[in-house]
């Protein structure tokens, strides 16, 4: 009986589909694996990017604090925005400075705003509340001035509910919705001065960052403490050593912008494998955050040696602080001069300030794409121009007292010179602040 060759080829046919059905399965495995890989990736990638901004909105928030502490602003304004800042960068709902009294041995709080023994600064999406929780902050501060706040050691209350528990005579109503505390010591040297408390409305645990994070806003204070006794010396050379001290030490404001620039480069290799336009952005966005560097070094050192901002030329000074804000928000600031001259120091300094705390205000409440700053001068009658125009959002002049949003301080340098200031702004239309200052007459 011959055989049948129909079977070798149905032999071989099912041979061929069970081949086909292991080809296509680890196919589809391997296609899932990569879909899980690029899942990862991307989740990598978003956590990444995630954090990069975080760190990148705490070095603004940090350089802000540098740069007030460099201003001739009152203790008490800089630690009530150094206690905003905290509250903000670290999502706490309320935030307090306290002072220990060393002279008369009482412990008694002192805030930033002095209304009663006890005031808090809360801050939040929906703007500031002050109120007054009196004996129960007393009873927790105490604990820790008497524990550990004499060795630096931070005050850890992951639950405030297991504090009240054990303390029911002192638990008040106000404190009711804060159920998490943190407390680093502010010290100058060996000093303790004080600490910075942070309240939270649910339970958590604090990680090192967290408590890095919060010792570096009381070093911050403890810097706008010692700024504030070193304004109160009456010896001017004691005052230069103390400036000169705090010139190499505020060098450090740098390497924020230096430190948004490495988290940008370790992330930038696999940003780029993923999505090279965002890679391409990111290269471009580094560049800027080094060249604002340097010009942020050059400001600070301007900042803290009066004698070289002095003698420096305006239209220098403007270029370097367009560059420094051009890197570290990357805004594009477009500076003009058009004929530089002459002008007295004074002169000088006042317009570099105006135009200093107008970037200020633009970088922080109009939301720019692009700003303009223009000085013209020297023209017929000696009279000097200083414009500074933003494309932002802009405001109602008659709704926003001048008090506010660094205006005062503009109004006042002004002032002090003799100039002509005109502020112009509508909602939508961004905002121009112009200066106008004339030679005065040998008549």
């Amino acid at each position: 009986m011959p055989y049948p060759f129909w079977r070798t080829w149905w032999f071989l046919l099912l041979a061929m589909m069970l081949l086909a059905a292991t080809i296509y399965s680890a196919y589809r495995l391997r296609t899932r694996s990569i879909e899980a890989r690029t899942r990862e990736l991307e989740a990598q990638v978003t956590m990444r990017t995630s954090e990069v901004e975080q760190r990148r909105e705490i070095a603004e928030g940090l350089r802000e604090i540098l740069v007030i502490l460099n201003s001739s602003r009152s203790l008490e304004e800089s630690l009530h925005y150094i206690v905003d800042q905290a509250a903000r960068l670290t999502d706490a709902e309320d935030a307090i400075i306290f002072r220990q009294e060393h002279e008369t041995q009482d412990k008694q709080l002192d805030t930033v705003k002095q209304v009663d023994p006890v005031s808090i600064v809360a801050t939040n999406p929906g703007g500031q509340i002050r109120y007054t929780p009196g004996a129960a902050l007393l009873a927790i501060t105490k604990e820790w001035i008497a524990d550990g706040l004499s060795s630096k050691q931070p005050l850890i209350m992951p639950s405030l509910a297991d504090y009240w528990s054990d303390h029911p005579e002192v638990r008040p109503a106000a404190l009711a919705v804060h159920q998490a505390l943190l407390g680093v010591p502010l010290h100058l040297g060996d000093e303790i001065y004080g600490g910075l408390l942070m309240f939270y409305t649910s339970e958590r645990s604090f990680s090192a960052d967290e408590l890095e994070l919060g010792s570096t806003f009381a070093d911050q204070a403890a810097l706008a403490v010692a700024n504030d006794r070193l304004r109160a010396q009456a010896e001017e050379t004691a005052v230069a050593t103390e400036r000169n001290r705090l010139a190499r030490d505020l060098h450090d404001a740098v390497t924020q912008t230096l430190f948004s620039a490495s988290l940008i480069a370790e992330t930038l290799p696999l940003i780029y494998e993923n999505n090279e336009l965002e890679g391409r952005n990111l290269l471009q966005e580094l560049r800027q955050l080094t060249r604002g560097a340097l010009a942020e070094m050059r400001t600070l050192l301007l900042e803290l040696r009066p004698i070289a901002l002095e003698e420096s030329e305006l239209p220098d000074l403007l270029l370097q602080l367009s560059e420094a804000v051009t890197g570290r928000t990357g805004v594009p600031i477009n500076t003009t001069i058009e004929k530089p001259c002459e002008l007295p120091t004074q002169v000088r300094i006042a317009l570099y300030r105006i135009a200093q705390e107008s970037l200020n205000n633009v970088m922080k409440h109009a939301r720019a794409s692009e700003v303009n700053v223009n000085l013209g001068g020297c023209s017929e009658g000696e009279i000097v121009s200083l414009s500074i125009t933003d494309n932002g959002r802009g405001y109602d002049t008659d709704a926003i007292s001048s008090d506010r949003m660094g205006l005062k301080i503009i109004h006042e340098r002004a002032q002090a010179i003799g100039a002509e200031l005109s502020i112009h702004s509508e909602p939508g239309e961004g905002t121009r602040v112009e200066v106008f200052w004339r030679a005065p007459s040998d008549e």
